[in-house]
């Protein structure tokens, strides 16, 4: 973990919500499989330093099927079976950007550029979706998210679903940084994420900051199965 997040998961975790969260798992752990596993379940916070936080891609919880989950919101290198949310993510994505190379489910492509994919609650139960909506963990994520606002006030916020969309007016971003679209979900999908033009909407904030854009490709590395 890079240390300007190490920082906020130090300071944070000596509180008592934080010491909630973790007796709760404890407790859960009786009840199934938790996933993420737990050496992942801070991934998206080992590729960069928070004021290098680009674009920051919010969804709800993790995916929780068995060995799906992989730490960063909707990716999913555990599988070659795509999910059905990345599937019309990356429907959008070839609509965008017709010549990207998607070869894997693993979206760290884009963590290694500064996106930062984050759920809401970074926990769940294994076949139970939102099994650990109260724990505490979206404290936590509204930490990350205030660091990462006040320290780079051009980053761009996408809001997939109302419930990330409602999460994110707790830190009232600019409005302007925001890009606000229905959850990926086949129940979500074509309210307004379908057409949408999510990944053309990103890279287009960012050259209006002056911002490197993101190269959407996603190649499976030498000797990946």
């Amino acid at each position: 973990m890079k240390d300007s997040f190490l920082q906020i998961l130090q300071k944070e975790g000596n509180k008592e919500y934080f010491v909630k969260i973790l007796d709760s798992l404890k407790t859960a752990e009786k009840n199934g499989a938790i996933y993420p596993h737990q050496i992942e379940m801070f991934r998206p916070l080992e590729f960069f330093q928070v004021n290098e936080t680009k674009v920051v891609i919010l969804g709800q919880d993790p995916y929780h099927s068995p060995f799906v989950a992989d730490g960063l919101a909707f990716s999913a290198k555990h599988t070659n079976k795509t999910p059905a949310s990345l599937a019309n993510l990356f429907k959008e994505l070839k609509k965008d950007y017709p010549k990207t190379k998607i070869e894997t489910n693993d979206l760290a492509a884009w963590a290694k550029q500064g996106v930062l994919l984050i759920n809401m609650v970074w926990t769940v139960t294994e076949g139970k979706a939102n099994s650990h909506k109260n724990f505490g963990w979206q404290k936590f994520t509204l930490a990350i998210l205030e660091e990462v606002k006040n320290t780079n006030p051009n980053v761009i916020f996408v809001a997939l679903g109302n419930e990330a969309q409602k999460f994110l007016n707790k830190i009232h971003p600019n409005p302007d940084n925001v890009i606000a679209l229905s959850h990926p979900s086949p129940l979500g999908y074509a309210k307004s994420l379908k057409d949408g033009q999510l990944f053309l909407q990103i890279n287009q904030k960012l050259k209006k900051h002056k911002e490197k854009q993101i190269k959407w490709d996603l190649v499976k590395e030498k000797g990946a199965k």
